[in-house]
């Protein structure tokens, strides 16, 4: 094992890093089989992922830490800088890479306590932190009430696994819009509400690894700790101009507070968005829709601009950044906060 730590941290740290981390959200999917999604960074503000409990909504961020080797006294090492740890109430996981698998115990810690019990030095001016445990229960050191044994390593983030011989859901058939080839429509619309919230640099952004839920682009503000998740629609039209129709699909779709759905416009013959789009609370969507079998179906006028009800709901696309910045940031009426 000393051999292969040389070998990491001579010339693929950062590579050790992301093996620590997809190994952590693998575990994590894992034991908790579908309880905790896993959205990754697509702009990095400090934090490595955020885990979406989605048995009642809870947004965690967290920072994962790896070593893969173990001290001669048999301690695992973990030394960060003090200027990474970021945010007090995010969590962090340090753990030991053991070959294919995670150290027996892990770690699991808020940044506030870690900042707090770790040994603090300063090198060259920099001020960095030191965390060191023995992979066992039991012991009476300052980290031993922090450690978790790996096969209960979702249980510390609040998902129970589902009892022994339940089955996952079945997987139902694409909703009636896609079954025409448009999906890539839909890339599209999410890749543009994507580039808007990207405007607002206080908004660090994150996408679930792999799209299983309701929530697909998910915006925290870094200064308040909110979040903001979002379902993208996108309604394209043509020249003939009939009424679109937007379809979610009841048995997987999870109205909350915090989760609102953004449906833009998409004029095929042009080529571009239209200037407005619809910001609509997830909690109304029933309220609007009909349902139709398995769906509820959202019908709008050709650019996603207006029907019936849905005027309250308008806004200009070049404000969706600013706007969803100031319902998750510290004076927001919106957003989840971390638990």
């Amino acid at each position: 094992m000393e051999g292969e730590d040389i070998r990491w941290h001579h010339s693929q740290t950062l590579a050790a890093g992301q093996v620590a981390e997809f190994k952590v959200w693998a575990e994590l999917i894992r034991q908790s089989r579908g309880g905790l999604h896993v959205f990754l960074p697509l702009r990095d503000r400090g934090i490595d992922g955020v885990l979406h409990r989605l048995a009642d909504g809870a947004y965690l961020p967290v920072q994962v830490k790896g070593r893969t080797s173990l001290t001669p006294a048999g301690q695992v090492h973990i030394t960060v800088t003090a200027s990474s740890l970021v945010d007090d109430h995010a969590w962090v996981v340090a753990t030991l890479i053991d070959g294919p698998e995670l150290g027996s115990f892990v770690l699991v810690v808020t940044e506030a306590e870690f900042r707090r019990l770790a040994s603090h030095d300063v090198v060259e001016g920099r001020e960095y932190l030191t965390a060191a445990f023995e992979l066992h229960a039991g012991g009476e050191g300052r980290w031993a009430p922090f450690l978790v044994p790996r096969d209960r390593l979702a249980e510390r983030f609040g998902s129970a696994p589902l009892p022994s011989g339940a089955a996952p859901p079945t997987p139902s058939a694409p909703p009636p819009h896609e079954w025409g080839g448009l999906q890539a429509e839909g890339f599209l619309g999410e890749a543009e509400v994507i580039r808007r919230l990207a405007e607002a640099e206080v908004l660090a952004l994150f996408r679930p690894f792999p799209d299983l839920e309701t929530v697909e682009v998910l915006a925290r503000h870094v200064a308040s700790g909110r979040f903001l998740g979002l379902q993208v629609k996108t309604s394209g039209w043509d020249k003939a101009g009939t009424e679109q129709r937007v379809y979610f699909r009841r048995s997987s779709f999870r109205p909350r507070a915090s989760t609102f759905v953004c449906v833009p416009g998409w004029n095929r013959q042009a080529r571009v968005f239209a200037g407005e789009c619809l910001l609509i609370p997830s909690e109304d969507v029933e309220g609007l829709a009909r349902a139709e079998g398995e769906w509820l179906v959202l019908e709008l006028a050709p650019g996603a601009s207006s029907h019936r009800r849905l005027d309250a709901y308008r806004l200009d696309l070049k404000d969706l950044g600013s706007r969803v910045e100031s319902m998750v940031g510290p004076s927001g009426a919106f957003g989840a906060t971390s638990p």
